[in-house]
């Protein structure tokens, strides 16, 4: 899948979703911060006209990158990191 060809309502959708989770967990940990932050970075990205597909790509990645590695702190927390990595991978054309 090119980087064209990118589904941006799953985006959008993965994004809110995550955000919301994000909202309901009431942990302050540094892995936890990092993630809301890449998440809010990537929102800001979404909400740029006519952004390019390329930092949106690059915004799934640094959130991909803040669940790998803060995953068992995350989980701890209550995320679904499984299930939010398979999504991004799915959306990026990698799995």
């Amino acid at each position: 899948m090119s980087k064209e060809d990118m589904d941006l309502e799953a985006v959008k959708r993965l994004v809110t979703d995550l955000s919301q989770k994000l909202d309901e967990i009431e942990g302050d940990s540094q892995k936890l911060r990092e993630l809301r932050a890449e998440v809010q970075t990537l929102e800001g990205i979404l909400n740029v006209p006519r952004t390019r597909h390329s930092w949106i790509a690059e915004g799934l990645t640094s959130v991909e990158a803040a669940f790998q590695d803060g995953a068992t702190e995350l989980v701890a927390d209550g995320v679904k990191v499984s299930a939010y990595l398979s999504e991004i991978g799915r959306i990026l054309g990698m799995r």
